[in-house]
């Protein structure tokens, strides 16, 4: 049997030191060090398009307007996603401005700061998944899933970005292991603290449940749903639907819901709430129109976005079908929850990576659960060799393809321009790396899987370290807007600027201005003259759509054009009749 229960395997996981706070830290240290990581990076670079620049001016908007109730983007109010989110940066904001006396900040914003509510998440998520896995499972599963969740690429990336989904994905994967937690205690497949516990476990899923619905959405119930079902029903246990406290989840759920939903649909009036809720939802699933991909796109993201550890899914797959018939609950409902969102997901025609985030931590706890094995069953023996190998093979690819780069710019090719800016940094990378796959090499030839593990996920988190410090901060510039307003202010100082098509918040999130956007040429006609400005991006302004031609765009000249965020901006005003 596959199982996911203290007595399964020998322990090694434990604490070598007797003081409460040495016992502590050392018990900590994966989240703990995970916490020192994103704190180190959250200051290292500025807004970056094409997101983070909007949340940044939804929260300055909603900070001169006072508001709490709705996020509003360039004057008007922003229905794309619920308001937990906004509440969050508002929060750290305010408070990181008092208490630093506003170091960094830009008209109420900083990027640092807006981005704690995501770094917040991932660390305190990691902390709670290790005690949770320590408490349901063993020790040595903890450390082993802790590393694993720590050093994968789209969780640390996620982890000090400016958006919703790493406080979305937290908050609703901690409501699945809630969830698991109550059941697994109601069922006896754990043993009980205290009289009850298995009700408050239930009670915070739900609670969980329903701060993940006020981050994104409907999305949250959608996904979880179908997984309780599907759990129960390969459990053949639907009679439990009457004892998992549904009618108290779902009252929790309204009573967190309601009072805001309400008050924005009241506040906005029936557009907004139909935005928010059918367009950007149902619509945005049905009939995507941006991020469509087709429906194996999310395969390839697991395959990038989980480096190293996707090369172990075939050997996954291949360890819980010979052992289908012994899985434990615990393990069954791990599977679901990996697999089941993906399934789900691929539906919908709009995809991004950052979607299925929430599956990452129980892929983390089913190898967590493999490599405990090893030590357990002998007849692992075949599966331990390819996890081995493979994992070695993965931590040598990145030091390869660093190598190649570096030895590009010596070898004096055609990219020995582009590579040149950043070439300390990927010296160092190279190295760390290079190191690393040398330590995995050795750890395979000792046979220690738990070793070897560690040593991947140590060389992974050193590498983004040094990426997301000295390479971000040789990167911020080209990505930034900061030069960009220091260029245009003197240009648009007391004028009315209006945007052509779709706003990119980043050309205004620093300066004093709104900028209305124009998507038709008798708007641009009708509010532009020589006295206004116009802020344009390059392929929008010369794309021959929306009423555009050449004729009207020789009757403006460009004041201003600047490469920003791997595009270019105009700032351009109406030619006068005597020009």
């Amino acid at each position: 049997m596959v199982d996911l229960s203290p007595s399964d395997a020998p322990q090694t996981g434990a604490t070598p030191f007797r003081h409460p706070l040495l016992r502590w830290l050392w018990t900590y240290r994966v989240p703990i060090l995970f916490a020192l990581l994103m704190a180190a990076l959250l200051p290292m670079r500025d807004l970056w398009a094409p997101d983070e620049p909007d949340f940044a001016q939804c929260v300055r908007e909603m900070r001169e307007r006072g508001s709490w109730l709705l996020p509003y983007l360039n004057g008007r109010p922003y229905a794309e996603k619920p308001i937990l989110f906004y509440w969050l940066m508002k929060i750290c904001a305010i408070g990181l401005e008092r208490i630093t006396g506003g170091a960094g900040f830009t008209h109420g914003v900083a990027a640092w700061a807006l981005r704690l509510p995501s770094a917040l998440a991932a660390s305190g998520f990691l902390f709670a998944f290790r005690r949770w896995t320590a408490r349901f499972l063993d020790a040595d599963s903890a450390d082993l899933a802790a590393m694993i969740l720590a050093v994968v690429p789209i969780w640390m990336w996620q982890a000090q970005f400016i958006q919703i989904d790493m406080v979305f994905a937290a908050l609703l994967a901690w409501s699945w292991l809630s969830w698991l937690a109550g059941y697994l205690l109601l069922r006896g497949h754990a043993q009980p603290v205290r009289v009850g516990e298995h009700g408050r476990w239930f009670l915070c899923a739900y609670a969980a449940l329903a701060l993940a619905f006020l981050a994104k959405g409907p999305l949250a119930l959608a996904l979880s749903a179908p997984l309780a079902l599907a759990f129960l029903a390969w459990q053949g246990d639907l009679g439990a639907l009457g004892r998992i406290r549904l009618g108290t989840g779902l009252a929790v759920v309204a009573l967190v819901l309601l009072p805001w939903y309400l008050a924005a649909g009241l506040r906005g009036g029936a557009a907004y709430a139909y935005e928010m809720v059918v367009h950007q939802n149902f619509t945005r699933a049905l009939q995507a129109w941006d991020h469509v991909q087709p429906p194996w796109k999310y395969a390839e993201y697991l395959a990038g976005d989980g480096f190293p550890w996707s090369l172990l899914l075939p050997v996954l797959a291949a360890f819980l079908w010979r052992a289908r018939r012994g899985l434990a609950p615990a393990c069954r409902f791990a599977v679901l929850a990996f697999a089941l969102p993906v399934a789900l997901l691929s539906l919908s025609q709009s995809k991004q990576s950052k979607y299925i985030l929430m599956v990452y931590p129980f892929l983390a706890l089913l190898l967590a659960v493999m490599v405990r094995s090893f030590r357990a069953q002998a007849r692992s023996r075949g599966f331990r060799l390819w996890f081995a190998g493979l994992l070695t093979a993965g931590t040598w690819m990145p030091a390869l393809a660093a190598l190649a780069v570096v030895g590009l710019h010596a070898g004096g090719h055609r990219l020995q321009a582009q590579i040149a800016p950043y070439l300390g940094p990927l010296r160092l990378v190279s190295a760390v790396l290079v190191l690393g796959a040398l330590a995995v090499t050795l750890q395979l030839r000792r046979g220690d899987d738990r070793r070897l593990v560690g040593t991947v996920a140590l060389t992974l988190g050193l590498a983004f370290l040094l990426v997301g410090t000295w390479g971000f901060r040789r990167l911020d510039p080209q990505k930034s807007y900061r030069d960009w307003t220091a260029a245009v202010e003197p240009l648009i100082a007391g004028r009315q600027v209006y945007y052509w098509q779709g706003i990119r918040s980043g050309v205004m999130v620093y300066t004093d201005h709104l900028m209305p956007e124009i998507r038709s040429r008798a708007e641009l006609d009708r509010l532009v003259g020589p006295e206004q400005r116009l802020v344009a991006q390059r392929g929008e302004w010369d794309n021959n759509a929306w009423g555009m031609d050449p004729e009207a765009r020789r009757g403006f000249e460009v004041l201003l054009q600047m490469p920003v965020g791997g595009g270019e901006f105009l700032l351009l005003r109406r030619k006068s009749l005597t020009q």
